[in-house]
């Protein structure tokens, strides 16, 4: 079970379910030790973007096992190949074209990454996080998932 940083420090550290005491995660260790308030920014200070790997953005998109199938690798590649490189696929490539290679499920997840949409559920005791695609809707309301013809 996992919480927020702020959620954990309303329960006192006890896990509601267990009644046992909860290990403290990197957020809120980091709370502790901040000597300044929470999205504080320096003046002048260059900005970032946040990025996922483009292995990770392929497999959540058509619900793969993982980064490691065959198949996102395969995908993974001819993006590549066509733009130059990963950076440039997560930054520059057009949505058209990400469509045209990788299907639309893979395009409008890369959207929401370059938006700052893109929500992640936070790993915990040796769990990775994980990309949550459930957010990414077509116009149906529905999710979107890949079909055989995304591929061809």
């Amino acid at each position: 079970m996992s919480f927020p940083a702020s959620e954990a420090v309303k329960l006192k550290g006890i896990c509601p379910v267990c009644g046992r005491r909860m290990t403290k995660g990197v957020e809120e260790r980091v709370e502790e030790l901040a000597d300044r308030p929470a999205g504080y920014r320096p003046e002048g200070a260059p900005g970032y973007i946040h990025l996922i790997p483009l292995s990770e953005i392929i497999a959540a998109a058509l619900s793969l096992p993982g980064p490691q199938d065959r198949r996102v690798w395969n995908i993974y590649e001819k993006l590549v190949a066509r733009f130059g490189s990963e950076f440039n696929v997560l930054l520059d490539a057009p949505y058209g074209e990400v469509e045209e290679l990788a299907g639309k499920p893979v395009a409008l997840l890369l959207a929401h990454v370059r938006e700052g949409k893109a929500k992640i559920e936070p790993g915990y005791d040796g769990v990775y996080g994980r990309l949550l695609v459930d957010e990414v809707l077509g116009e149906t309301g529905k999710r979107v998932k890949g079909t055989l013809e995304d591929f061809f």
